[in-house]
């Protein structure tokens, strides 16, 4: 029974390592993730427009899929359309 025992702790042990190294490697990927996303934006300000449009949707998807009724304004949809230039360019005015 002790061997038994021994072979549990030694599981359990082995199953907290594996699972600080995943904690360690998702919040590697986390930070590169960011760093990306800072870079894109930093390259292309259509980006964060792209970004702002995809947000809009998924607010938009979840509030059709409610069963109250909601009305809300374009800005509240984070999209800010007096600030955005529409005419094919895709670039935020500043």
């Amino acid at each position: 029974e002790a061997k038994q025992v021994a072979a549990q702790e030694a599981e359990r042990a082995k199953f907290i390592v594996e699972k600080a190294e995943q904690d360690k490697q998702s919040a590697i990927i986390r930070a590169q993730s960011a760093q990306l996303i800072g870079q894109a934006i930093a390259n292309n300000p259509a980006f964060l427009a792209l970004r702002q449009i995809e947000s809009a949707r998924e607010i938009a998807h979840t509030i059709s899929n409610s069963s109250n009724r909601v009305f809300l304004q374009s800005d509240d949809l984070l999209l800010n359309l007096h600030v955005l230039d529409l005419d094919g360019k895709a670039t935020l005015k500043k």
